[in-house]
Parts: C-alpha cells; structure tokens; sequence
C-alpha cells in the first residue's frame, strides 16, 4: 500500500511539470531573458575565464613573469601571450578584423611581450577582439562551416575551441601560479 501511495504521487507530480513549466513560460518574471542565446551563454563563460586570466596575470611578479615550470615549457608571460594569440587569431578567422592590427607570429609574440604591464595589456586586448567577433557572429549563422585548422568547422565549434582554449589555460594559470606560491585572486581567504 505505501508503494502504491508513493508512486500515485510521485505520478502526480511528473504530471504537473509540464503544467508549472507551461506557467513559468507564459511571463513569469523570473523567465530568462529572450537575448540568452548561445552567444551570450558563450560570452558570459568566455568573460569568467578571462577575468580570472588577467586577475592571474596581475598576481604574479615582475620577475616570476620568467618562471617556466621546466626547460622547453612556456614560461608565465609566453603562456598568458600564447592566449592572446589564439584570442586574436581565432577573432580574425570568425572574420573580426582591427584596424590596424598588426602582430608579429605567435612565436616571436611570446618572445617579444614579456613585461607584465605589457602582457596584460595584450591579454586585455586580445579578449576585447572575441568579444568583436561575438558581435559580429550575432547576425551569422553559427552552423555554417568555415575552413580552421586545414579542416571545415562549424562556428559553434570554432567558439567551442575558443572557450576551451581559455578553460585550458586558466588552469594552466593556476597550476603556474601555485608552483610560484601565488594564491589566485579569488580564492584568498578559503
């Protein structure tokens, strides 16, 4: 008998999702906003990444910009510029174009931006360049193909690397900053 209640009930409930769903969906005020796209969705992850990015790069010291955990591993300040240049090749393959841009390899990039103000400006930079070719892809259609990598992707898979990109690094950022002693910004205290 107890099973029998508890599944009626549990029955009614499934039921009644769709129902509350239905309300939650007719103009309640806690209903997502209509501009929630991917994009946005996208860009609000890419934004949390990058800060923590440039929150990293402020933490570290002048002279720990040099640091490289091993001999032929990219140091801090070639590790933070390495992002940049993905930000900004990937923002110029999503079709972003600035004027007046021009940057040396990804190579001699990472060997040229070394000083801290320099590799945070152009980290900053670089993050100011997705958030261009978001706007841009916000009348695009994001399934259509374009040639990346010697291969056609998609947008949507083009973003994907992107975001995964800054995911990767961050972590990479944290693991650096650790090695050094240097407690990420955020997570003081705890």
């Amino acid at each position: 008998m107890k099973f029998r209640a508890s599944f009626l009930f549990s029955l009614s409930l499934l039921l009644a999702l769709p129902v509350l769903a239905q309300d939650y969906a007719d103009g309640d005020e806690t209903e997502a906003p209509a501009e929630d796209t991917f994009l946005s969705a996208f860009l609000a992850d890419f934004e949390g990444s990058s800060d923590k990015l440039v929150q990293l790069a402020g933490a570290f010291s002048d002279e720990q910009y040099s640091w490289r955990p091993a001999e032929g591993i990219r140091s801090v300040s070639e590790m933070f510029v390495h992002v940049a240049n993905a930000n900004i090749r990937i923002s110029l393959a999503l079709g972003f174009e600035h004027e007046g841009m021009e940057r040396p390899s990804m190579q001699e990039a990472e060997q040229m931006i070394i000083s801290k103000a320099d590799v945070i400006a152009d980290l900053t930079m670089s993050q100011a360049h997705v958030r261009g070719a978001i706007k841009l892809l916000m009348d695009q259609d994001l399934s259509e193909g374009m040639p990346m990598f010697g291969q056609t992707m998609s947008r949507y898979q083009v973003l994907m690397i992107l975001g995964g990109h800054s995911h990767e690094h961050l972590g990479q950022a944290i693991a650096y900053a650790r090695s050094v002693g240097v407690t990420p910004p955020w997570s003081e205290g705890n």
